[in-house]
């Protein structure tokens, strides 16, 4: 077994780490008959060989070492082997460069995987199953045969899919025999395979499809994870909310209605109607009297968006049952954390009382209020600078009380910052708290400087603390609140001379706020102004924004704005968003980029930035509206584009933003996981706004 392995030169196929040398130990590691070696070769092919859903060329390279493996009997887990020769197929459990290579390289292998569909092993057979499916149209005959004969329920669940996934619409009448006459888990595959294929589910399927979800779990290679939660994301409106009725009419297990809100939430994830068609399916899991349905149903809400406005009566009530939970405390609850971090507020009421603050609901105060007193911490802290509530003294009183207590309890890190932070929002309304953000001010050195300077409370004790803290954000406070830039100069001077003159960029931007101001600053930084792409860039770029502040001079940061715009290296191109804000900044004395702006309009960091300066460099909006519509789409946000459409007036994008707002699918499906509902319903008022601004 494994024969040719050592005959490989591996040191020439990259891996996840570079050079793959580890190959091999990894392949003969996964072919051992001792289970925790094999554990650990598998673990490391999914390290080195297959990271994280990313190809590499050396897994072409794996390719019949994997399928020798997955096929040759006494090797263990082959099954599981089998269904990662079906996921590498997959563009959407696979992806990267030598993706399409893989597929190609298993496929060419695929009559060597055939025989596994008669293993006496059912797991293996199934695993087969999906893998030849996966390997192309060409085996659909094969599967049509061992249909007819295969007679294990789960392996038929993943041959109906097979023949699905190639047939489509053409299996219908397939399919809704097997959703209405076969065993478990039949019918949640079918309704599975016509949810992949954009069918609605019949009418005379929906209560069998509803019984087999609520029955014992039943987990698919096909799916991904939870085949209820798919199936429930891609069917149509009608289909779903049938779907869902009839699991919750049907009364059926505690698990399965947690698997039905977990589903809930998957499909709140994908559809913008969902929410609001499915809310009240949610109520009725919120009612629910077994705890593990509530929490998945808590879960599910935060996912809902503002439409979940409608069940906030429900949340108050889960977030205040909390209290319940948290004892009271005796003496100071503080004392005994004093070098650690803080209990969490119970579950599922911490998650409830997190979605009242997404939703402005007032009834997030009182049950957090008592948490803090209780010393324990809460996942909305966090939320409080961005999702700012409607000011209330008493919820202030409330966040003074915190930030002493904390501070008498040295708790470290974040639950202080989180606490100065929550009334930054708040503005001059929180100058009572001016106390207690001042003795922050050691611990909070970013946070409480920005918290002083919102309440705009110059008095004569916020100056001297602030001028005590004498870094550069206390500086830029202090010009805030009194309009001396003096010491911000002071505290950007110390740290260059005690620096190479390319430092934070961060402190750097905040200088380059005191335009003229900071022109004492420019000597120590104009050796930063190499004109050459460096390591420090995004420093140089900071040091070359203050310079053209302060003086005005373009100049003296062409150079450096030009160097960081011909970085070629996909890795460091987004130093040009940095290069193309201040190449904006620098119009109309900079034309002479314009070539270069529009190579760097393909560098999808920049995009925005780098349109701006095109356009403030007198380039036609409508030669923009391209680009920028695709960067209105993009999966992490693209407010930042809609909004330059409008500042540029540009009518021809209007027919885009109008897609981008009425279609049903989530534009917003990328980053923090309980954030991207919401970012998504955000853009869609802003694209809503801008078509009417537009038109």
């Amino acid at each position: 077994m494994l024969a040719g392995l050592d005959e490989i030169d591996w040191s020439a196929y990259w891996g996840a780490y570079g050079p793959c040398t580890e190959a091999p130990d990894i392949l003969r590691a996964m072919a051992d008959q001792d289970p925790q070696t094999a554990d650990e070769g598998r673990v490391e092919f999914y390290s080195s060989i297959w990271h994280q859903g990313t190809v590499y060329p050396v897994t072409v390279v794996a390719v019949p070492f994997l399928v020798e493996l997955a096929t040759t009997p006494g090797v263990r887990d082959r099954d599981m082997l089998l269904v990662t020769l079906g996921e590498l197929t997959d563009p959407e459990q696979s992806n990267g460069d030598d993706q399409p290579a893989v597929r190609e390289a298993i496929a060419a292998r695929s009559s060597t995987l055939v025989p596994q569909l008669a293993d006496p092993d059912p797991e293996i057979r199934a695993a087969a199953a999906y893998t030849v499916a996966r390997c192309g149209p060409q085996h659909l005959r094969t599967l049509h045969g061992r249909w007819a004969v295969e007679s294990d329920s789960a392996v038929r669940a993943v041959l109906l899919l097979g023949i699905a996934h190639h047939e489509g619409a053409a299996c219908a009448e397939l399919l809704c025999t097997a959703a209405t006459t076969e065993a478990h888990p039949l019918p949640a595959a079918a309704a599975l395979a016509y949810a992949k294929a954009g069918l609605p589910l019949p009418a005379e399927a929906v209560v069998p499809v509803a019984a087999s979800f609520s029955a014992k779990e039943w987990r698919s290679p096909w799916a991904g994870g939870d085949p209820l939660r798919e199936t429930l994301s891609r069917l149509d409106g009608v289909s779903a909310e049938a779907l869902a009725g009839t699991m919750l009419a049907d009364g059926g297990s505690s698990t399965g209605r947690v698997r039905l809100a977990k589903a809930l939430q998957s499909r709140f994830r994908a559809k913008r109607s969902a929410p609001a068609a499915l809310m009240p399916y949610l109520r009725e899991l919120l009612a629910d009297r077994t705890e593990t349905v509530v929490a998945a149903a808590v879960d599910a809400a935060v996912h809902a968006g503002p439409a979940a406005a409608a069940v906030a009566d429900e949340l108050a009530r889960i977030a205040g049952d909390g209290l319940a939970a948290v004892p009271q405390p005796h003496g100071d609850p503080f004392s005994k954390r004093t070098t650690g971090g803080l209990a969490a507020y119970p579950e599922p009421a911490n998650t409830a009382l997190s979605v009242l603050v997404r939703l402005g609901d007032r009834r997030w105060r009182d049950p957090a209020l008592a948490a803090w007193e209780a010393g324990h911490w809460l996942s909305a802290d966090a939320l409080l600078d961005e999702y700012v509530p409607e000011f209330d003294p008493v919820a202030l009183d409330g966040v003074r009380r915190r930030i002493s207590r904390l501070l008498a309890a040295q708790v470290p890190g974040n639950p202080i910052i989180d606490a100065v932070m929550s009334v930054v929002g708040w503005g001059p309304a929180a100058a009572p708290a001016v106390p207690e953000l001042i003795a922050a001010l050691p611990v909070a050195t970013a946070a409480a400087p920005l918290a002083l300077a919102a309440t705009g409370a110059a008095t004569p004790e916020v100056v001297a603390a602030l001028r005590q803290a004498g870094d550069t954000r206390a500086g830029h406070a202090l010009w805030r609140l009194t309009g001396d830039p003096g010491p911000l100069v002071a505290a950007a001077a110390r740290m260059l001379d005690h620096s190479t003159p390319c430092v934070l960029d961060y402190e750097l931007k905040l200088v380059a706020d005191l335009g003229p101001a900071a022109v004492s600053l420019v000597p120590r930084l104009r050796p930063a102004l190499t004109g050459t792409a460096e390591h420090t860039m995004p420093e140089q770029l900071a040091a070359a924004l203050v310079v053209w502040r302060a003086t005005g001079d373009p100049a003296a940061v062409l150079p450096t704005v030009e160097a960081a715009l011909r970085v070629g290296d996909p890795s460091a191109r987004w130093h040009a968003r940095q290069a193309a804000r201040l190449a904006a900044d620098l119009a109309p004395a900079a034309a002479d980029l314009i070539p270069l702006l529009r190579a760097a309009l393909d560098a999808e960091q920049a995009l925005v930035d780098t349109a701006r300066a095109l356009w403030r460099h007198g380039v036609d909006p409508a030669e923009l509206v391209a680009p920028l519509l695709t960067a209105a789409a993009d999966p992490h946000g693209g407010s930042a584009a809609v909004a330059l459409l409008v500042e540029m007036g540009a009518t021809a994008a209007v027919p885009g933003l109008t897609e981008l707002a009425e279609r049903d699918e989530r534009v917003v499906c990328a980053g923090t996981w309980t954030d991207t509902v919401w970012a998504d319903e955000r853009l869609r008022g802003q694209l809503r706004a801008a078509v009417s601004a537009l038109s």
